[in-house]
């Protein structure tokens, strides 16, 4: 399918997504709708979620802010460098994370902003199911609510573990399971277009992870997200 036709008339709401993949033929779980959801990231989406958590626009912030202090947490306890940042978006972990680490991130919007805003870092432009970096390159990779948006999980999971080296640990979270999510629209930063926003239970997220070895596994709080915390066997 040509790029003009994945990207013309965008829709405004993952109703509409689905809507609007139907009428273009594509089927879920193929390579060509896995495109075409990946090209509202690259072309799409623009959201910076360092500006909304530091000048706490919407409830949204709430969370944002919450999750980078989560994440500050299980690095300093669990992680060690080299680390990478998996879906980094706008550098809400990545710069708390020692300088010189690693983000990558499919949005181009994305990395131009961390460039300008953490000179110390590395950004890198592309896909977390097919990273370009060489089999176990870093000792720790962080990867936060990003798994809910990737159209093959289990692909994304197997490309982080390739990525690590042995004995390294893969930090991550994803919305769990609740009805807090239903009121996400209330917030006035939630980005109601994008194509889907997918939830997991504890099981879900385990069964997911079956090639790491275990350290940490279960809900935030307030039960709104999944936390984990997993090692690549040695």
């Amino acid at each position: 399918m040509e790029p003009e036709a994945r990207t013309a008339a965008r829709p405004r709401s993952a109703d509409e997504h689905a809507e609007r993949a139907a009428e273009l033929g594509l089927v879920e779980g193929t390579p060509e709708w896995a495109e075409w959801v990946k090209d509202y990231y690259r072309d799409v989406e623009s959201y910076d979620w360092v500006d909304v958590a530091d000048r706490f626009l919407g409830l949204e912030a709430i969370f944002h802010r919450n999750r980078a202090w989560v994440v500050r947490r299980l690095a300093r306890k669990y992680g060690s460098a080299p680390f990478l940042d998996a879906g980094c978006g706008t550098g809400l972990n990545l710069r708390h994370l020692p300088p010189g680490s690693t983000g990558i991130d499919i949005n181009p919007r994305n990395v131009a902003i961390v460039e300008r805003r953490l000179p110390g870092y590395n950004v890198v432009l592309g896909d977390i199911e097919a990273m370009p970096f060489d089999d176990g390159s870093f000792a720790t990779v962080v990867c936060t609510e990003v798994l809910e948006h990737v159209p093959d999980p289990p692909n994304a999971i197997a490309e982080i573990r390739r990525v690590l080296r042995p004995g390294g640990v893969f930090i991550g979270s994803t919305p769990a399971r609740s009805p807090i999510w239903r009121l996400r629209f209330l917030s006035s930063t939630c980005p109601h277009d994008e194509p889907f926003h997918n939830e997991y239970s504890t099981r879900e997220l385990g069964a997911m992870l079956t090639d790491f070895e275990v350290a940490k596994l279960g809900y935030s709080v307030f039960r709104s997200n999944v936390l984990f915390v997993v090692r690549r066997p040695s």
